[in-house]
């Protein structure tokens, strides 16, 4: 069974520095794109203007979501090459593979992460998040 968690724990490992590969190539053409909606001759009509400070700030706001998720990706793999990925911050079991490949950047079971979540969201009271 060790094997087998082993064997996952690794095809996650791939997946994750897979994703970080694209994240990297898409974020290298968002920022040509960046660069040259920059670079480009601005028209005095507003609206063009407008048009143009909206791509730069979707672009922008890609980029800054590419960016996060690139850490989460390095925290992972950290904590992979350091022999904790995959167990709860909280309680110290193994958190289950399921979780696992759909969340890799899991730090907690999902028991100690609602805990977690209605700690930091203000007590049972507080709206759940989507």
């Amino acid at each position: 069974m060790a094997t087998r968690r082993i064997q996952d724990l690794n095809r996650i490992r791939e997946l994750l520095q897979r994703r970080r590969r694209e994240i990297l190539s898409a974020n290298e053409g968002a920022h040509r794109e960046l660069t040259a909606l920059k670079n480009q001759e601005r028209d005095p009509e507003y609206e063009e203007n407008a048009q143009s400070e909206l791509a730069d700030y979707t672009l922008s706001s890609l980029m800054e979501s590419q960016r996060r998720e690139i850490m989460l990706i390095d925290a992972a793999l950290r904590r992979m090459d350091m022999g904790v990925f995959g167990e709860c911050v909280d309680c110290g079991f193994e958190i289950p593979i399921e979780r696992l490949e759909a969340l890799p950047f899991a730090i907690r079971c999902e028991e100690d992460a609602s805990i977690h979540e209605l700690e930091t969201r203000g007590g049972p009271m507080a709206s759940p998040s989507l």
